[in-house]
Formats: structure tokens, C-alpha cells, sequence
């Protein structure tokens, strides 16, 4: 059974890239060509992934998964270190960032293992955890602690969605300080020193407190209206790093003003809601699809925005559909494709 086209849901897809077009156009006119590019491809792959039957996807599941996890693992091998980081394959052309692909691959595959399972079984829980840990620790010792929490928070939505119990998710929080410990000696020393910042980013104002003092600084200038597009002094005048990518809340922040960063949030979190809304009556493959994107994209969102405002540590973590970069952009819109694909096909 096939419905008709979203257009709701694709409207909020556009008015979020426009937000982030514009953005990134007043920062860097050419960033802002590149990222127009990623939209044109991602958008051509959302309405390709739509027409297909959604359950198409579990034949070829085994073998995405397979993918992602030799992506990431060539990754340490060939890539180059950036800022300390090793993240991106470089074909010339394009700058390939494996762990977001890794992402949309680790949703199909929970999924599709818990699609005749429950995660009321703590062996099954065990399982999809062993399933999950490749992909989140090749991505930690990249290293890359923001993006391994994705991969966790995706597992941790789609267990709840199978039956995760009460009493298993206080064990995983539990297990969550343990494991908090363990990575936080696989961490880098810039990254252990962002942690320190977190608590007292004025102990190091000109070093590792940079970032979260200039992006505090935008957002409060920004106060109710903004200064304007193009007009804020911390994204023009480059005293804010990364103001197209993992500062770009800010810097809307400061040229929107409050006003501005409340409709971005409340865009976003309408996207959300909906996603989640097409669970209702679909078989349990398509409902724990569904909930894997809902969790990718929520946990993306808030650990973004709470860097930017000071209230989490700077981890690098992309603002879906917002930041500038195609890996995300394009798997983002990917993932939006299998929800158009979820909401029009039923078994």
C-alpha cells in the first residue's frame, strides 16, 4: 500500500536547509557552493531511497554493516590525521567520513535483529551491544568520542523500542560509568583537556576554553533579534572556529537572534516528532527503523546544541541537516528517504 508524498515533512527538511544555506553563504561563499552540491546529491538520493520497499534493505543489511565496519577500520590505516583526528578518507574530490555511513548501517542492523527478537532477553540485549561495539570503538579511537555517543544512543532508542526492562537499563547505566572511564583513557590529550574546559573554561581562555568562550559570546550578542545576517562579529571575523560546522548554532544565534534559534529548535524538534509519529501501525522492522532515526537525529541535536551553549563538552558532533559537511548531509537525508519509504510501503 503506497501513500502520498509528505510534503509537511520534506517542508521541514527544506526550511532547516535553507536556515543553514544562508548561514553558511554569510560565512564562506564558496563552503556554501560546496554544501548547495551535497543538497542537490543528497535530495536526489532521499527521493531515490523513498520509492524503494523498505524492506528491500534486509537483504543487503549483513553486508552494509560488513562495509562500514572495513570503511572504519581502512580509515585508521589510510587516512590522515586533521587537528588530531582521524575521520575522513580523502578521494580528491570528496572527503568521505566513514562513521556516518557506519550510522545509517548500524540502524538497519538493530533493526533487523530485533525484527523477530526482544530486548526483554538480556541475551539478545548482549548481542545487539556486541553488534554495536565494533563500529563505536574503531570510531572512539579515531578518536572521535562525539560520534561513538551516537552510535550508543542508537542502540540504547532501538533496545527501548524492543522492551528493553527497567532493571536492564539501570545495568546499562551502570555499565555506562564503566565504560565512560575506560574511554575516557583512549581519549586524546586535547580532548581530555576539553572535558577540564567544560568545567572551567576560563582556565584556559586563549587554549582549550576558546571555543566555548567565542561561542557563548555569539549566542549572547545575538540577544532577541540578532545583530543580522552577515552582521555578527564572532562568525565574520573568525573569532568563532568551526562557525559553519559544529558552531553553526551559534553563529545563527548571533545573526538571528533568539527569535532565529528558536524556530531552527523548533523545526527540528517538529522533524522528530513526526518521524516518530509514522511508528504508529507499521510492522516492527519499519517501527524500529523509524526509532533508530529518531534517535540518531535527536541525540546528534542536543549534543550539538549543548556544546554550543556550554552546558556539554565540545566533542565535534554535526547538527543534522544544519552543519556544513556532505557525509552527514547526505546520510541524514538518506536516513529520511527509509522514513518516506517506511511511511508509503506496509506489508
Amino acid at each position: 500500500m503506497r501513500k502520498k508524498w509528505d510534503w509537511l515533512l520534506f517542508s521541514l527538511i527544506i526550511a532547516l536547509g535553507t536556515i543553514s544555506l544562508l548561514i553558511i553563504f554569510s560565512i564562506n561563499k564558496s563552503l556554501a557552493t560546496n554544501q548547495l552540491i551535497f543538497w542537490f546529491l543528497g535530495l536526489i538520493v532521499l527521493f531515490v531511497v523513498s520509492q524503494f520497499d523498505y524492506h528491500t534493505w534486509q537483504g543487503t543489511t549483513k553486508f552494509l554493516y560488513i562495509g562500514a565496519v572495513a570503511s572504519l577500520v581502512m580509515l585508521l590505516i589510510m587516512g590522515d590525521p586533521i587537528r588530531g583526528s582521524v575521520r575522513w578518507i580523502d578521494l580528491g574530490f570528496f572527503r568521505i567520513q566513514p562513521s556516518e555511513i557506519a550510522k545509517a548501517a548500524m540502524i538497519l542492523t538493530l533493526a533487523l535483529f530485533y525484527k523477530d527478537k526482544s530486548a526483554r532477553d538480556i541475551k539478545n540485549v548482549v548481542l545487539s551491544f556486541l553488534l554495536v561495539l565494533p563500529p563505536a570503538f574503531l570510531v572512539t579511537i579515531q578518536p572521535d568520542i562525539g560520534n561513538a555517543i551516537s552510535f550508543l544512543a542508537i542502540w540504547f532508542g532501538i533496545n527501548l523500542a524492543a522492551g528493553f526492562k527497567i532493571k536492564h537499563v539501570i545495568v546499562f547505566v551502570l555499565g555506562a560509568v564503566v565504560l565512560a572511564t575506560v574511554f575516557y583513557e583512549l581519549l586524546a590529550p586535547y580532548q581530555k583537556n576539553r572535558l577540564v574546559t567544560f568545567i572551567n573554561p576560563n582556565a584556559d581562555p586563549l587554549g582549550t576554553g576558546y571555543n566555548i568562550i567565542q561561542s557563548k559570546i555569539a549566542i549572547g550578542s545575538g540577544k532577541l533579534l540578532g545583530r543580522g545576517f552577515g552582521q555578527g562579529s564572532q562568525s565574520q571575523l573568525n573569532f568563532l572556529p568551526e562557525a559553519e560546522s559544529d558552531f553553526i548554532f551559534a553563529s545563527i544565534a548571533e545573526q538571528l537572534g533568539f527569535v532565529g534559534a528558536a524556530l531552527l529548535l523548533s523545526l527540528f524538534t517538529w522533524l522528530i516528532v513526526k518521524i516518530v509519529s509514522f511508528a504508529n501501525n507499521r510492522d516492527r522492522y519499519g517501527q524500529l527503523v523509524l526509532v533508530g532515526i529518531a534517535s540518531f537525529l535527536t541525540i546528534q541535536f542536543l549534543v550539538n546544541v549543548g556544546m554550543n551553549l556550554a552546558i556539554l563538552p565540545v566533542t565535534g558532533i554535526t547538527f543534522p541537516f544544519v552543519s556544513y559537511g556532505g557525509s552527514s548531509l547526505i546520510t541524514s537525508l538518506f536516513l529520511i528517504g527509509l522514513v518516506y519509504s517506511i511511511k508509503a510501503h506496509r506489508t
